[in-house]
């Protein structure tokens, strides 16, 4: 005991910092316990604030679908993200895609159908070789003029009963039944006989001209296909021209399948059919130029993606053309001239929207009379008839075109994007100064003159 007091003099820091720590160890204890506490308040209070945040209304992540016509959004929701809602979204979302992919795959299979290129090998031109160019160009005419006749047949076409036949039939006739009053009685016919003779000759040629009626389902030839060369040119066409009459070739089969399938059940020819006599196809021309004229450029339009609508144009507000914004189709105008029965017009404009993308935007009718008509050869039958002038309009998608297109055709409707300018939106566009057929932006009103047929020039359509 006596050592330790002089040791613990000697070594005073030792026990008082002992006593330190054994002191230190309960405060310690106490405001660990304090600082857990406050440090898991906090901790909670940082969890409920960002539970709040995601659960907040104004946080919800919106689910939607694109409307089906681009207009605007469908079954929409508000919700806090979870991922069985986010994949039950998308897998409507995908499946929506493929019944719209399918549908616009279908649409362009329809507005396709059946069209083949006359030619091969001109659609697009062959770089930079005039001579292989001109040579196809002159084909392809022979091909065109060919084609029609086939329309005709296919619709089974034809004209009355010529007139010349139709006078040598009764001046036979004629001539036989005076020779045989002559020699069996050594006299003329008496006015009595000569009035009977007239009166069979009268039945005589309605007779031949029904039965021509029968042989046939509607009277046409190919004077009714305006704007078609009749025979070769001396000078070839362009590409360009080639490809106006290769559309309206397309345009021309659609309205004779058309009419082939409005008189489909016609079983004893034209008194039989609806759609009796075709006088014209008139179809617009092309916004590019068409056959009388090189086209010229417009600046690349990248267009909308949804095609906008004016009805300044037309009643179903389709429009195409340089400064539309319509990259999608191309509208081109036909003004049709039919003889039909006048009940059943509707099958007729039924024919024609099932055939293709073709609207009936304006409809004249005309009184006609059958016995001046049956002058000409005309034999109708016992229906009804008007002569009908419907205005159509026809879509053409270019999906399936353009590959074929000429360049300058391209160009010129502002399709191909190495042609510099940027394209004028369809509010600000200017129209196009009207021709002396018109503004060619609108559709043709009513029942307009027949344009003289176009010819074929010289041109290098070699971009």
């Amino acid at each position: 005991m006596k050592n330790l007091v002089p040791w613990l003099k000697q070594h005073w820091i030792i026990p008082v910092l002992t006593l330190i720590a054994l002191a230190a160890l309960p405060t310690a204890w106490y405001f660990a316990e304090d600082m857990h506490a406050k440090d898991s308040a906090a901790l909670q209070d940082r969890i409920n604030k960002e539970i709040a945040t995601v659960s907040d209304t104004s946080a919800k992540l919106e689910y939607s679908l694109p409307d089906m016509n681009g207009a605007g959004k469908v079954l929409e929701k508000k919700g806090v993200l979870n991922e069985a809602l986010i994949q039950t979204y998308g897998q409507m979302l995908t499946d929506m895609q493929a019944k719209v992919g399918g549908v616009s795959q279908q649409g362009i299979d329809f507005n396709k159908g059946e069209h083949k290129l006359l030619i091969e090998g001109l659609f697009p031109p062959p770089a930079n070789d005039r001579v292989a160019q001109d040579n196809l160009g002159r084909t392809f005419i022979e091909r065109l003029i060919a084609y029609h006749n086939l329309l005709l047949t296919q619709m089974k076409a034809g004209q009355p009963a010529k007139p010349e036949d139709v006078a040598k039939l009764l001046s036979e006739r004629k001539s036989a039944e005076e020779a045989r009053v002559k020699a069996e009685l050594n006299r003329d016919l008496t006015p009595a006989e000569q009035a009977k003779l007239t009166e069979e000759l009268v039945g005589l040629r309605l007779s031949a001209l029904r039965k021509r009626a029968t042989e046939i389902s509607v009277y046409a030839d190919a004077a009714v296909f305006e704007n078609l060369p009749l025979s070769v040119p001396a000078d070839a066409p362009s590409p360009s021209q080639c490809w106006d009459w290769q559309e309206r070739s397309w345009i021309n089969q659609d309205i004779c399948k058309a009419i082939g399938l409005t008189n489909e059940k016609s079983t004893g020819g034209i008194p039989d059919s609806i759609v009796k006599r075709l006088i014209r196809i008139s179809i617009r021309p092309s916004l590019y130029g068409g056959t009388d004229r090189e086209p010229a450029s417009a600046p690349f339009d990248a267009g909308d993606d949804k095609p906008p609508l004016d009805f300044g144009v037309s009643i179903t507000g389709r429009n195409s053309g340089p400064g539309h914004r319509n990259r999608w189709y191309d509208v081109r105008y036909v003004t049709v001239d039919v003889i039909i029965s006048s009940q059943k017009i509707p099958q007729f404009v039924n024919a024609l929207a099932a055939i293709n993308f073709i609207s009936v935007i304006d409809m004249d009718l005309t009184r006609v009379e059958p016995l001046i008509d049956l002058r000409d050869g005309y034999d109708y039958g016992d229906d009804h008839v008007v002569k009908a002038t419907l205005t159509l309009e026809t879509i053409w998608l270019r999906e399936w075109r353009k590959q074929a297109m000429p360049p300058k055709v391209q160009q010129a409707l502002g399709m191909d994007e190495k042609v510099a300018g940027e394209a004028t939106p369809a509010a600000a566009a200017p129209r196009a100064k009207p021709a002396a057929g018109g503004n060619p932006n609108k559709p043709p009103a009513g029942a307009g003159g027949r344009n003289p047929r176009g010819g074929a020039g010289t041109h290098d359509d070699n971009p």
